[in-house]
């Protein structure tokens, strides 16, 4: 209960700073910067190196994965039916793809079930989520990114492996699996985690001063569908596989609770410096989290059952 407290109040906070912030983007836009460049970073050197496979390790990945695959098919599918804005389609490929699995995920695991559970759903977000974002993610973000003033409309093969290359998250990430560590880690370790426990409070305080409540009519629909696969698809198809693979009660709540988390700020966060529909971002962002208190409890309350 205090975990969702705070994170109410965070983002109330943001929500209420843009009535009294006379240059609300120049705020957003150094958040943004310090998420990318520092606290993102310093959450992977952090966690990745300590990460150890197993087979029922490997499940909650499984999962995380192949709700990338089934998800991006829907969306894609559903975006071409409607015929929604290019824009729109690429938000939503990030939006519902990827749920927000760690710094509203593991406290949310926390708080509903035991430190084993806990362990699945770090790797759920750390090589499912997180790997999705650092690879496939950034792919999404170069090709739907539009297109700035006297530049091309397209993206090439050359650009999408130059922006995922240079993303600080993705260069954290080679090193933390590439590169022994423990020598740096002796001392860094410290300064690492007060820069990395900073991205919950400095993500959804961004939120909140991005987000509108008020719809427009264009947004209702693709809200809606984005809502529904992401929180209720999702760990659907979550319960489904972890069924049929009969794996044991505890990878089974870490699978499915962490499929129902609401979508991940920080592909959204990186979605709005690209200028990719950042309305309609921040107002999924900010509606899915909202949702996420009441649908969360009520699944816990169902795996635990």
């Amino acid at each position: 209960m205090d975990i969702i407290i705070v994170i109410i109040g965070l983002f109330l906070l943001g929500f209420l700073a843009r009535r009294v912030i006379s240059e609300p983007a120049y705020i957003v836009k150094w958040l943004n910067n310090f998420i990318i460049y520092l606290a993102m970073p310093a959450l992977i050197l952090l966690n990745v190196p300590s990460l150890a496979l197993s087979a029922d390790m490997m499940i909650p990945v499984a999962v995380a994965w192949a709700w990338f695959l089934v998800g991006a098919m829907l969306v894609l599918a559903i975006s071409r039916l409607l015929a929604w804005p290019r824009a729109t389609e690429g938000a939503m490929l990030l939006l519902v793809t990827m749920g927000n699995t760690s710094f509203l995920g593991y406290p949310m695991v926390s708080a509903f079930f035991n430190d084993t559970v806990l362990g699945y759903a770090i790797f759920f977000d750390q090589l499912g989520g997180f790997l999705i974002l650092s690879t496939f993610g950034l792919i999404i973000i170069a090709l739907y990114t539009p297109a700035k003033e006297g530049q091309a409309g397209s993206v090439n093969l050359l650009q999408i492996a130059k922006r995922v290359l240079t993303f600080p998250p993705f260069i954290a990430l080679i090193v933390a699996v590439f590169i022994p560590l423990d020598n740096i880690m002796s001392w860094a370790s410290v300064p690492l985690s007060l820069i990395g426990q900073a991205l919950m409070p400095a993500a959804l305080f961004v939120l909140g001063v991005q987000f509108q409540p008020k719809l427009l009519p264009e947004h209702k629909i693709p809200l809606f569908s984005a809502i529904v696969l992401k929180m209720i698809v999702a760990p659907m198809l979550a319960l489904l596989i972890v069924v049929s693979l009969g794996s044991n009660a505890d990878v089974r709540a870490a699978s499915v609770f962490e499929a129902a988390m609401p979508s991940m700020i920080t592909p959204g966060l990186l979605a709005i410096h690209a200028g990719i529909a950042p309305r309609f971002v921040a107002t999924l962002l900010g509606y899915s989290t909202v949702f996420a208190f009441i649908s969360l409890p009520l699944i816990a309350w169902l795996l635990t059952y």
